[in-house]
């Protein structure tokens, strides 16, 4: 073999650097064209990323002029890191319902992490066979290959979640092709001065843009630094830059947790409070609600149902996601009480069981709510059904309230719609385009005329004269903004923001604008019934507030527990001391992409904090949109940061006093 002169490393850098940077250009083209900010915050994500990237070609470099034994040595190496890697991604991989108790999981989960060592290791060698590459004509040949390989990942990247934890690892491999081919392509020429301009300005930009505060107050960093381009810096920097929460005990006593009978009139006779019905529905915007389409109503039933009813206007999700938004809602707690409860938490079914004949739940036949967690935790004892379509649960539910009608039977009856929950399948009734955002928005007209059944069969069999009738959404959905489709991660406007709406005969038509939550759901419940409310929660019933007050804060948050974490979340029959020390550190510290939020939705703004990286962004509400908020309205955001500070705090102290830790004891210290 012909000796070679050897790889500048200034050329290597720079070739990372610029191939990293043209990568990420290239995975945000297709959702907007970077502005200063923006551009200075991909400089700064490139310069990370050139860290490994230049290592990895270095080495290539070097081992395309070894013997064949050290490429041989190298590759092993690189395929048993692989599967090192890979096996945590495995795991989430199989952590779906479908797959978290498949009696084949492990096997499984072998055959794929093989498979994921198999591609490192292919992948390697073709980098080193480019690097041996001396004819032009092979060269273009390889450089062309690889082109269409990266094009593959990144279409891959912009198809699936920007949040998903597998998808975020084509980043780093994306990225090295890139800068392979660029490396390859200009390392023997006069261009290579140009590629080291280029990386050394981006460097320049890079850190001009950590150091002034108007790049930083744009939001263009969130938009950028928690999305797929960034992935890497979420899941191997963000995690290890925040101290650890610890309790807010302060040596104060715990009180004694009694309930109360809420003694506020409703408007409503005792008699006529003898049955609950709640209707939900997954993943519905409410900005969607009283959307126009094509000249008519998106969803016409529930435009004229909100009007006979109390329509909350300023109603938030405590939580992106069905378990801990609809759990919030049936006990009253927040999404981190749920999840560092001792046991599992009383829900309103649980509560009112001794004082109704019957319980009824229709959920939606997939895999998710066939597990034992749904009927254990959300709705445990009750009659279950399952629906195979939004249709189908309609036709169920009413059958069910039919024959409890015909045995004079009280009830507290839930059905879940689900037709608006990702994968979205365009009706052929409602037709409103060929694209993903239009399937959604026939899933939800779908999903209205079902809902629009369902309400004038309890009107016209008499249900609204005894019965409250509740209905939410347990959250929105991202349809591409921030390029992301689907839930989770988020807590912008189109994500939590939700319709809450309230039907009985006695109840006047209203549109209060107090802000409200999902957990205002669970003591509104209790009040109706006349049951005792848990005096240890911070929601209130619905009913004692003043629908135009202003100033009441709702809270939402989220936290990287998903896939297989989830699932087990209530299945354990109570919590050690090393389990709540790190859960406490989950909702606080990043991990698997995702970086954990809080947020104050108050009035006219609404603030998100990042909790790892410790930033906050203010938004200004304007007919049901959001607008970032820079510097502007420094009054609010110092407002409502100490009110989620002062939320947070109190949050921990109920966790606390639930979990009886006391001061003196190890918990009280930062978990680990």
């Amino acid at each position: 073999m012909a000796s070679r002169p050897p790889t500048s490393p200034l050329a290597l850098w720079s070739s990372a650097y610029a191939g990293c940077l043209l990568f990420l250009l290239a995975e945000l083209a297709p959702h907007a064209w970077p502005s200063l900010p923006l551009l200075g915050e991909l400089c700064w994500l490139a310069s990370i990323g050139s860290i490994p990237t230049t290592l990895l070609l270095g080495a290539a470099a070097r081992a395309a002029q070894s013997q064949p034994r050290i490429v041989v040595a190298t590759t092993v190496a690189l395929a048993l890191l692989t599967v090192a890697v890979g096996w945590e991604h495995t795991d989430f991989l199989l952590s779906g319902p479908r797959s978290a108790l498949h009696p084949w999981r492990a096997s499984l989960r072998a055959i794929m992490a093989a498979f994921l060592a198999l591609v490192g290791a292919s992948g390697w060698l073709w980098l080193v066979g480019g690097m041996r590459i001396e004819r032009p004509r092979s060269l273009a040949i390889w450089s062309i290959v690889t082109t269409a390989a990266v094009a593959l990942l990144t279409t891959a990247m912009v198809r699936y979640r920007a949040y998903d934890y597998s998808m975020a690892q084509l980043v780093l491999p994306s990225g090295l092709l890139t800068a392979s081919v660029l490396f390859l392509l200009v390392r023997r020429t006069r261009r290579v001065s140009l590629v080291v301009g280029v990386a050394a300005a981006g460097l320049v930009l890079a850190l001009v843009s950590r150091f002034v505060p108007s790049l930083a107050a744009t939001g263009q960093r969130a938009l950028i630094a928690h999305s797929r381009a960034g992935a890497l810096v979420t899941l191997y920097v963000l995690p290890r830059l925040d101290a650890d929460p610890s309790w807010s005990t302060n040596g104060q006593p715990c009180p004694e947790p009694r309930p109360f009978v809420e003694e506020t009139p409703m408007g409503i006779a005792a008699e006529s409070r003898r049955n609950v019905i709640l209707v939900t529905v997954d993943a519905l915007r409410n900005d969607v609600v009283d959307t126009v389409v094509e000249g008519r109503r998106l969803m016409p039933a529930l435009s004229r149902f909100s009007g006979r009813g109390v329509s909350f206007q300023n109603a938030t999700s405590t939580y992106p996601a069905t378990l801990f938004a609809v759990g919030s809602a049936f006990t009253g707690l927040s999404p981190a009480e749920l999840y560092l409860s001792p046991t599992l938490p009383e829900t309103i079914f649980t509560r009112s069981r001794a004082h109704l004949d019957r319980q009824i739940a229709v959920f939606p036949d997939v895999g998710w709510f066939r597990l034992p967690i749904v009927g254990q935790f959300l709705a445990p004892g009750v009659e279950t059904s399952f629906a195979p379509s939004d249709g189908a649960a309609t036709e169920l539910i009413i059958e069910r309230l039919r024959a409890a009608r015909a045995e004079e039977a009280s009830v507290m009856a839930w059905v879940h719609y689900y037709s608006p929950h990702d994968p979205y399948i365009s009706r052929p009734r409602f037709g409103f385009g060929p694209d993903k955002r239009s399937a959604y928005l026939s899933e939800v007209a779908y999903f209205d005329a079902e809902l629009g059944r369902l309400l004038a069969y309890l009107e016209e069999d008499g249900w609204l004269d005894d019965s409250l009738v509740v209905f939410f959404s347990d959250h929105g959905e991202a349809l591409g903004e921030n390029a992301y489709w689907g839930h989770h991660v988020y807590l912008n406007g189109w994500m939590i923001d939700v319709p809450l709406m309230l039907w009985h005969a006695d109840l006047a038509p209203m549109r209060p604008t107090v802000g409200v939550s999902l957990a205002d759901v669970a003591p509104t419940v209790l009040h109706f019934l006349g049951l005792p409310i848990p005096s240890d929660i911070a929601a209130q019933s619905l009913f004692t507030l003043d629908p135009n007050r202003r100033g009441r804060g709702s809270f939402s948050e989220a936290f990287p527990v998903r896939g297989r974490e989830l699932f087990d979340s209530f299945r354990l029959p109570g919590l050690d001391e090393g389990t709540i020390r790190d859960r406490l550190r989950s909702i606080h510290i990043a991990n698997k992409g995702y970086e954990p939020k809080g947020a104050v939705t108050r009035d006219e703004y609404r603030l998100v904090h990042h909790r790892a990286a410790d930033a906050w962004l203010l938004y200004e509400r304007e007919r049901g949109a959001e607008r970032l908020v820079g510097a502007e309205a420094p009054e609010a955001r110092n407002l409502l940061q100490s009110e989620l500070q002062r939320w947070e705090q109190a949050q921990l102290r109920r966790i606390e006093c639930r979990l009886r830790v006391k001061a003196d004891q190890p918990a009280t210290a930062h978990p680990r």
